[in-house]
């Protein structure tokens, strides 16, 4: 069915087109190719495919953008997509795009925010986990990045417990710096028996120093 073209107005990146049914967002580049004037007639139907051509070219090209800054896993990049679009069926047909094309890769991803979290901000693999799961990561894919780091993780309990406690870990008999430090490694992600351990190294050395 033909509908006339009661108004076209430029927005930011794409053009409003005001039909007597709807109003369509609908690009540049389009709108210059198929002639898209006001006061015309234009099928409706194909209106409304040239809109969701358009949306979709603005949601992938949002989607490489936030990509050349750094890697998404698939859950956080379809939230910000839904965020900004509101369409489920749009955000499902770009992620399918980004994964087929190898922009979106949970498993690289995974390796890659597993070797940050533990060589780089020096997190055990308990906090490791907890934030690759905020990442909306499968459980698989964590456990089987991570898998890799456990030795890493146990072996730099000590280097991170001299590093940030070591200017209050002065007297082995103060109970009150010593749980400062035991909670803080804690919270990094170390599990309670390798902190002891540590906590007690770390005083060994210093007696023998």
């Amino acid at each position: 069915m033909k509908t006339i073209i009661k108004e076209i107005t430029r927005k930011k990146n794409y053009y409003e087109v005001r039909t007597e049914y709807a109003v369509y967002e609908i690009d540049g580049e389009f709108v210059r190719q198929y002639h898209l004037q006001p006061s015309t007639y234009f099928e409706e139907e194909s209106l409304r495919e040239l809109h969701q051509k358009s949306r979709f070219r603005r949601a992938y090209r949002r989607a490489c953008y936030l990509l050349d800054e750094r890697d998404y896993s698939y859950c956080i990049m379809y939230q910000k997509l839904m965020h900004t679009y509101q369409d489920r069926e749009l955000c499902d047909h770009v992620m399918d795009q980004l994964v087929q094309c190898g922009a979106i890769n949970d498993r690289r991803y995974a390796e890659r925010y597993a070797e940050f979290l533990i060589a780089t901000r020096k997190y055990g693999i308990h906090r490791a986990r907890l934030e690759m799961l905020r990442k909306g990561l499968d459980k698989h894919l964590i456990e089987e990045a991570l898998s890799a780091y456990e030795e890493t993780a146990e072996t730099q309990v000590f280097e991170v417990l001299a590093k940030k406690y070591g200017s209050i870990l002065i007297d082995p008999q103060d109970m009150k710096t010593r749980n400062k430090a035991l909670s803080g490694m804690l919270r990094l992600g170390y599990d309670y028996a390798s902190v002891r351990n540590a906590i007690e190294n770390y005083f060994a050395e210093q007696e023998d120093d």
